[in-house]
């Protein structure tokens, strides 16, 4: 009799623990940055594709590209400081600070973390689409454009190589044609809008400097062209569009549920004693002095 007790114990803490809400969370988010690896490593074959398409973006930005990409980049090797640590923003902060954000964003709970979590999941999902169907040479590796590899440039004052953030010799495990769109800009905004929801002036201030520095970080590196940008920005706007009208129709929004009406002491009494329901003499008192009181202040 014991061990069945133990056994249903046993049977009952690890469905405790499986079905977890934060077990799925996690479960969920670690299935998805498998996929996002996996879709970003395996997609890097079609080498010429990728340079054509860079070429076309560069011809669509026109003026932009000439006097903001361009200019951006050239600029910024000659300020050695700030190009160093523009390479270690561009290496860090994406993996830093998303993953901080999300678990503050869990600590306060409700619509805003959830509406954030699966936003951050469908924006994501978007991008991985586009990873595996339309590859993207970024900027730094078409210098018949003009542009300088700013990483490679100042690769031995960090860890990095020729290929972008990843560590010297694993170059080969990352899918380098898979620009479009900037997750690095994506992912920033995802983090500004939890932020601005975080309420605090500190918190604002950071939700606006955040993805401004992380989009002045890929353009000056030229890790992305500014399209890119553009493209990360609209996946996650993207995810929170398609969560919102999700949670409206089945109605987790979070919003406050309408304030009923206030009803009156007296009409309430009077309504209860038509109806012969017994009233508190606490509040039959009251009803019974009320004519008095308007006289006096009358």
């Amino acid at each position: 009799m014991a061990e069945e007790h133990a056994t249903a114990g046993r049977a009952i803490a690890v469905r405790r623990v499986v079905f977890n809400r934060a077990v799925i969370e996690l479960g969920a988010m670690a299935v998805l940055a498998v996929i996002y690896n996996t879709v970003r490593a395996g997609g890097g074959g079609n080498e010429a594709l990728a340079m054509a398409h860079a070429r076309d973006i560069a011809r669509i930005e026109g003026w932009i590209f000439h006097n903001v990409d361009l200019q951006l980049d050239h600029w910024i090797v000659g300020v050695p400081v700030l190009a160093v640590a523009a390479c270690y923003f561009y290496a860090l902060m994406h993996y830093v600070m998303t993953p901080t954000i999300l678990v503050l964003s869990r600590r306060r709970g409700g619509w805003q973390y959830w509406r954030g979590y699966w936003a951050l999941v469908v924006g994501s999902a978007i991008a991985l689409v586009i990873y595996a169907n339309w590859p993207l040479a970024p900027p730094r590796l078409m210098p018949e454009l003009g542009t300088i590899d700013v990483m490679q440039h100042f690769a031995n004052a960090g860890w990095w190589g020729d290929a972008a953030s990843a560590p010297r010799g694993l170059g080969d495990a990352t899918n380098q044609f898979a620009a479009m769109p900037s997750l690095h800009c994506g992912w920033a905004l995802w983090c500004g809008i939890q932020m601005w929801g975080f309420g605090k002036r500190w918190w604002r201030v950071g939700a606006v400097a955040y993805p401004l520095l992380q989009t002045f970080v890929v353009l000056s590196t030229a890790n992305h062209f500014f399209l890119d940008v553009l493209g990360g920005v609209t996946c996650i706007v993207l995810g929170y569009g398609i969560v919102t009208i999700i949670g409206r129709v089945l109605g987790k929004t979070g919003e406050p549920a309408p304030v009923a009406e206030e009803v009156p002491v007296v009409s309430a009494v009077t309504a209860s004693a038509a109806e012969g329901v017994i009233v508190p003499a606490q509040v039959q008192r009251q009803v019974d002095d009320e004519p008095a009181t308007r006289q006096l202040v009358e």
